[in-house]
């Protein structure tokens, strides 16, 4: 027979996910795979951010291939690689922007757990200089 897990998410509401046997929280809020679940969360993303530079690769290597060849012409190619440059900015602006969000997020989870008195302890300070 499964178990619901008993911690509640950030939001509040209660954790839908089974506990396994002989465990007491779910996957997600087992402190033993805190590091499991971070490192898996620092590569979301990733995968698709290789394919679409594979790809912009490519299509500039076969526009200048092309334009070495003679079969576009110089101008048309210039406004492709215009293009694909606005395309890689867009890339960036979207890279940081997913960044500042996750940090933003985590931000919040410690400032509201050291609302709560569960974050971390403020280091002792010693005399002044």
């Amino acid at each position: 027979m499964t178990r619901q897990c008993p911690t509640p998410k950030r939001d509040g509401d209660e954790c839908r996910g089974n506990v396994p046997e002989g465990k007491y929280h779910c996957y997600f809020h087992d402190p033993a795979n805190t590091g499991k679940r971070r490192k898996a969360a620092s590569k979301g993303g990733k995968g698709k951010l290789s394919r679409v530079s594979k790809d912009l690769h490519v299509l500039l290597e076969t526009l200048t291939e092309q334009v070495m060849s003679g079969d576009v012409e110089p101008y048309p190619a210039s406004v492709a690689g215009s293009l694909i440059g606005v395309r890689l900015r867009l890339l960036e602006y979207e890279r940081k922007l997913k960044e500042t969000d996750e940090v933003i997020g985590r931000l919040d989870a410690l400032e509201e757990a050291a609302s709560k008195g569960r974050g971390p302890r403020p280091l002792a300070r010693s005399a002044p200089w």
